[in-house]
């Protein structure tokens, strides 16, 4: 309530915020369209290993994950119970869930799917798909919201729209302003730097399995899962309070370092792209 009597004196966001959710709105929305459209100009892989990313993410995050997690979580009163009861192993669970669903996904569409995409031209692509949607549907709607927040907080409209709500949904607008009113604007660009690290894992992770599959190599399949379990670990304990969001967010920054790395390093793990035959020469005709 300190923020709600703050703001009827005055007080508005601060413009280091605003830039810091725009900066966040750019990385999560602007970023992978970008990314998308200049690597897809300029590689030229073809549609289907974007639109194969964007599919398997929705199908196995968005559906069977979460029918898993409403099953163990919450239909299943023993399971529930113990997740509840020991941090450590939900942070376990959650972690290698995602990892299992998500690469499990990926093997499954560059076995089935994908078959005669084998360049690495086409594990990037897949990757810009998984984690580009990822962070359309997960990441910039909660930008979105709070930066049609701060125009109405700086405008003077909140207050009204607060007054429509009933209590529940009232106390939850109250408590978004009093964030975007007192929190360090620093902490509003960490949302920004979460999808462009995040991004490069899926980048990264398409590209070894994508290997794993062109080489027969299966036992990479099950270091994909063990490299997405690691990254998502801390996020599940930053969940349960247990560390601070810029631990979690620095620790995604240090790792985003090798992931980049092997991106570019791994181009030579791949056949490279036949090259386009060279014209035929015109013969021409010998007068009689």
């Amino acid at each position: 309530m300190l923020a709600h009597a703050a703001f009827k004196e005055g007080v508005m966001v601060s413009i280091f915020t605003i830039l810091a959710l725009v900066f966040s709105l750019i990385a999560c929305f602007v970023f992978p369209i970008v990314l998308c459209i200049v690597f897809m100009k300029k590689t030229r892989p073809g549609p289907l290993s974007l639109i194969m990313g964007i599919i398997v993410f929705i199908v196995f995050v968005f559906i069977l994950e979460q029918l898993m997690h409403y099953a163990f979580l919450v239909a299943i009163p023993a399971t529930k119970t113990l997740f509840e009861n020991n941090v450590w192993l939900y942070a376990t669970y959650g972690a290698f869930a995602a990892g299992i669903f998500e690469e499990g996904g990926r093997f499954l569409a560059f076995s089935i799917f994908l078959k005669k995409k084998r360049e690495w031209k086409h594990g990037i692509a897949y990757g810009i798909g998984h984690g580009g949607i990822e962070a359309l549907l997960l990441a910039t709607p909660g930008v979105l919201n709070s930066l049609i927040y701060t125009a109405m907080i700086n405008s003077g409209t909140y207050d009204a729209l607060i007054k429509t709500q009933p209590k529940v949904t009232a106390d939850l607008l109250l408590q978004a302003r009093d964030t975007l009113l007192t929190e360090a604007p620093w902490m509003f660009a960490l949302t920004g730097v979460e999808r462009i690290c995040a991004i490069s894992f899926q980048i990264a992770l398409s590209v070894l399995v994508l290997y794993a599959v062109y080489k027969k190599r299966y036992m990479f399949i099950g270091l994909a899962v063990l490299i997405h379990a690691a990254i998502d670990f801390p996020a599940v304990l930053f969940q349960r309070g247990l560390l601070p969001l810029w631990s979690v967010e620095a620790y995604c920054v240090v790792l985003a370092v090798p992931a980049l790395i092997f991106i570019i390093w791994s181009r030579k793990l791949f056949p490279a792209a036949p090259a386009e035959p060279l014209p035929e020469p015109v013969s021409e005709g010998v007068s009689s």
